[in-house]
């Protein structure tokens, strides 16, 4: 593991070169290793990780746009679970609270999006039969982040995208249909798991997610079909439900994930650029001096709210307590309306360092999906369709409680029983058992997947949180095309306005 990181990056480096301007370009120099001749054993940890980045954040200098422009930060903000600190910045959050959507606003999502798909792209492609494992591996991760890439977009290029100089400007896919690819792309992965054969790499400790462990693929796998099938549960018209469920079928009896999908190729505080990024983006650098972030995010009067509510026993890991509470900041209101101290991230989401070691915060893993998340899928399922989902889905709710506990280190105590009396929080006091589904995932997934409790919004409209008080147009349904796709892809991309992306979401919705 010692030298794992060094080489990680570089091979990320190498990886990212061909595709640092648009997913399209493949530049190929005598300096620069050819892409197809990265063998995928090579190439799997840094995909892996680069890819990853665009959930988290990160603040190298080849990244710097997902420091302000990721996944999470955007989910967390449009669901009103951070606010800024309006006690020590201006207008901070600005355009996220007032939902000021424009062809820049949050750009990044897509660009560092699609170029590192394309290193997952590359490996599922590699011209030998020797990496089916690996291959395997690509093609699960691939559907994973281009299921987000439909989440926030609607129509997208699938079928011509990562091509490169062989078609640089790629057609458009229905968004329906490139859902459809996905879940064909994992029964492919699948099969050839089953399949592989002592001819076939083993896979080791480059994968820096399950290290090798093909049954755990195959549980992720299923897991993320899982969500690609729930995620159209709510359509009707009769060629989806004939659709869902034959698609369902196939996942009776199938085995989910039984732990938290987790990535670490070896974080540690040995430099920067080998920081945990969510870390290095949010908490403290390898000196253990504090980043801006961790002055800028604090929690939402919304989050605070609801925690301190129920009394629940996560409060003092997601954030830090003022007096035993979470305080927190609405968003939109000013400095003078603020309270003075007010609650930041928690120690569970941002280790605090010993003096200037910061050890623990920059080796800790990242959160790729959460066992809650799975669990609360599962509930979802099972309350849907009882008939291919056997198990009780009020056990599975529970069950993804306890799972958010347990990753954050709290303690449950009799918070079951106390919530079951709470509408929208319990499953009994609920009437609508997805709100309550909903509301208890997004707490779950708060801090470390933020943009799926906000595409899980726009689905379901659970749980119902507030706009930002400066906040006149609303939560949008997507993101608006970005500049550089508009530039580069003129002819393809679809019209839009900014009215579009408040009106009409994905086609799930």
């Amino acid at each position: 593991m010692k030298n794992k990181i060094v080489k990680l990056f570089f091979t990320g480096l190498i990886l990212s070169l061909g595709s640092c301007e648009s997913y399209l370009d493949v530049n190929d120099t005598p300096n620069t290793a050819l892409l197809s001749q990265i063998t995928p054993n090579l190439a799997l940890s840094a995909a892996q990780t680069q890819t990853f980045r665009v959930i988290s954040g990160d603040t190298r200098n080849v990244e710097g746009g997902i420091a302000s422009q990721n996944l999470n930060q955007f989910g967390n903000i449009m669901m009103n679970s951070w606010s800024g600190n309006v006690n020590s910045f201006t207008d901070p959050y600005g355009a996220e609270l007032r939902s000021t959507m424009t062809t820049s606003f949050y750009q990044n999502i897509w660009n560092y999006g699609y170029a590192n798909i394309a290193n997952l792209h590359n490996i599922t492609v590699y011209e030998s039969d020797n990496y089916d494992n690996h291959k395997a591996i690509a093609k699960i991760l691939k559907s994973f982040y281009m299921q987000t890439m439909v989440d926030m977009y609607g129509d997208c290029p699938y079928s011509e995208a990562f091509l490169g100089n062989a078609n640089l400007a790629p057609a458009y896919d229905d968004d329906k249909m490139v859902y459809r690819a996905l879940v064909t792309n994992l029964d492919e992965a699948i099969a050839m798991i089953n399949g592989a054969n002592g001819s076939d790499a083993v896979v080791g400790t480059e994968d820096a997610m399950l290290a090798g462990n093909m049954d755990n693929w195959k549980r992720f796998a299923n897991t993320i079909k899982l969500r690609l099938l729930m995620r159209q549960s709510g359509l009707v018209d009769a060629e989806t439900t004939a659709y869902l469920d034959a698609q369902l079928d196939t996942l009776i009896g199938a085995d989910f994930i039984t732990s938290n999908v987790t990535i670490n190729p070896g974080y540690s505080s040995a430099s920067g650029d080998a920081q945990n990024p969510f870390y290095a983006a949010y908490g403290f650098g390898i000196s253990g001096t504090k980043v801006q972030n961790r002055d800028l995010v604090v929690a939402s009067d919304n989050a605070a709210s609801k925690l301190n509510s129920t009394s629940d026993g996560r409060r003092g890991r997601l954030f830090t307590l003022v007096a035993g509470s979470v305080v927190g900041v609405e968003q939109g209101e000013s400095a003078l309306a603020a309270a003075d101290v007010v609650s930041s991230l928690g120690a569970a989401i941002v280790p605090l360092p010993v003096g200037t070691n910061a050890t623990v915060g920059s080796s800790m893993a990242g959160q790729v999906m959460t066992l809650s998340e799975a669990k609360f899928l599962l509930a979802e399922a099972a309350f849907k369709y009882p008939a291919k989902f056997t198990a009780d889905p009020k056990t599975l709710f529970d069950e993804g409680i306890a799972a958010s506990f347990t990753r954050l280190g709290a303690t449950i105590g009799t918070y079951l029983t106390d919530i079951d009396a709470v509408p929208g929080f319990g499953w009994n006091a609920t009437t609508d058992k997805v709100e309550a589904i909903m509301t208890q995932k997004w707490i779950a997934l708060m801090h470390v997947s933020g943009h799926e409790s906000w595409i899980d919004y726009v689905r379901t409209g659970f749980p119902v949180t507030p706009n930002a008080l400066n906040n006149v147009n609303g939560k949008p349904k997507r993101l608006m095309y970005p500049n550089s796709e508009i530039i580069s892809n003129s002819s393809n991309v679809p019209s839009q306005s900014s009215a579009s992306v408040f009106a009409t979401g994905p086609f799930w919705k």
